[in-house]
């Protein structure tokens, strides 16, 4: 069932726990807040923060039309961000951080917005990356689709746990594609997508609900949300190593372009994430899904962390491989 992430975030801040406060409901009017909300990710250049003004009385969010993000890192401060314009889809980053984050940083954001009329404040601390490097191994198959077999690409991921410690995690797999034009040279790109992944067969990855496409046929009585956003802990793993299985479809180039060169590169992502970011994820993950069913299925608790305001500031380091699947050369002209 989907719902906008502003009402969201208003009805939960009245109705649910935020992290581990209780926030009483509130049948008063209430002032207007600072919405804050922001995924992290070491190593990365620039980090994107969206600052929003939410009105719970008239059910509306705007973004600041003033503002600004002060970062500290370890205890000293690092910049102070101007909130930008946004032109494009609501919840777009409109502010953005150029400070770099490392894996162990302990990050502190105070934000203000209108003159300083408004402010908020959140403290993260950005995940340690597994210790070893994550393996790979590809296979082109078939899997059972809805009418028929389809063509997919089959990913077998290995994985080393972080020892003696909690871990939650997160698979992401990224095709970026490449041209280099005939006439300048010039390499253009990347330009990224993100497959699904289909994540029925693994045993970590559906919790222990193996699932087939009959099952939408069938399972009428199943009460399971899908693990679209494919988070996971270290539960069944603990201190050793597992291979994730999932599938997504090929990769492939168009052939609408002939003259240039095109290639693909496919990375596998492994996230490592808090247990706040995880909770996160696996609650919007029922509330933006399908599978959902609110009358016979528990409320789902989002949590937050922004403090003097509402929203969630989420941090992930990674391990990567990176594989080349497509490399087409130009077609030769006669």
């Amino acid at each position: 069932m989907k719902k906008n992430l502003s009402i969201l975030f208003m009805l939960t801040s009245m109705l649910f726990p935020a992290c581990e406060n209780e926030l009483p409901y509130m049948n008063k009017p209430q002032a207007p807040q600072l919405l804050m909300n922001a995924f992290l990710e070491a190593g990365k250049e620039e980090n994107g923060v969206s600052l929003c003004m939410i009105d719970a009385d008239e059910q509306q969010t705007d973004y600041v039309s003033n503002g600004s993000i002060t970062v500290y890192v370890n205890g000293e401060k690092t910049e102070t961000a101007q909130v930008e314009k946004i032109y494009g889809s609501f919840n777009a980053p409109n502010c953005t951080l150029k400070t770099p984050f490392r894996p162990g940083d302990h990050i502190r954001f105070e934000a203000t917005a209108e003159d300083g009329q408004y402010q908020a404040g959140c403290e993260v601390e950005i995940p340690l990356p597994i210790e070893e490097t994550i393996r790979v191994d590809t296979l082109r198959t078939q899997l059972k689709g809805n009418s028929s077999m389809m063509d997919c690409m089959q990913y077998k991921i290995t994985i080393h746990d972080r020892p003696n410690e909690k871990n939650y995690y997160r698979l992401i797999i990224e095709e970026n594609t490449y041209r280099i034009s005939s006439e300048d040279g010039i390499e253009y790109g990347p330009f990224s997508s993100y497959p699904e992944i289909i994540n029925q067969e693994d045993i970590v990855l559906t919790d222990g609900h193996l699932t087939t496409t009959d099952d939408d046929k069938f399972g009428i009585l199943d009460l399971t949300v899908r693990n679209l956003s494919n988070v996971f802990t270290d539960g069944r793993f603990e201190n050793g190593s597992y291979t994730l299985k999932v599938y997504t479809s090929i990769p492939y180039i168009s052939e609408s372009n002939r003259k240039d060169h095109f290639y693909l590169d496919v990375t596998v992502r492994l996230l490592s994430i808090s247990q706040s970011y995880y909770r996160y994820l696996r609650a919007m993950n029922c509330l933006n899904s399908e599978d959902y069913n609110e009358t016979f299925m528990e409320p789902v608790i989002v949590p937050q962390n922004v403090s003097g305001g509402l929203g969630f500031i989420g941090a992930s380091s990674e391990q990567r491989v990176t594989l080349r699947m497509i490399d087409r050369p130009p077609f030769s002209i006669e």
